[in-house]
């Protein structure tokens, strides 16, 4: 059974030990390397990570914590919203722990931000993730200004 929730701060050690996986697991996914962030491993710099602007989520199963994301929440009410740092851990991959954690990312978002846009930016060549975040009803809009291998990707968009 896959239970997700919304992290508080004093749960840093679950996004800590998850976030430290997924930069060993898929280096090429994320912003931050795995050296980066241990050199930054600090109870502060975790708590920041699961603290506002980000509203952080994790998908467990049976128990386990199986996956995790993020929705980074601008200030403005109309700025969008941002779905990031999502991760699953392989063994649980193909279990519908990746579209219960983003469906609960999104459904959160629409209840608090109705009027904000929901994106999202995917390494183009990350045809797994891709996948997932269509089935979840997200549609490439175009490339990332900010990085050329990534694709931004809009919930809900036509």
């Amino acid at each position: 059974m896959t239970r997700v929730f919304a992290l508080d701060p004093d749960d840093w050690p679950i996004w800590r030990e998850l976030r430290l996986r997924a930069l060993e697991d898929a280096p090429e996914a994320f912003g931050s390397t795995l050296a980066d962030v241990l050199e930054r491993d600090t109870e502060r710099h975790w708590r920041a990570g699961v603290s506002a602007p980000m509203v952080p989520f994790v998908a467990e199963h049976d128990g386990v914590p199986a996956a995790m994301g993020r929705l980074m929440v601008p200030e403005s009410h109309d700025a969008p919203v941002e779905l990031i740092s999502v991760w699953v851990a392989p063994e649980h991959r193909g279990r519908g722990v990746g579209r219960a954690l983003i469906t609960a990312a999104a459904e959160r978002h629409a209840l608090q931000h109705p009027r904000a846009r929901l994106l999202l930016a995917v390494v183009e060549t990350n045809v797994p993730a891709r996948a997932l975040y269509s089935r979840c009803g997200f549609t490439v809009i175009g490339r990332n200004p900010d990085d050329a291998a990534e694709l931004l990707m809009e919930h809900g968009a036509p």
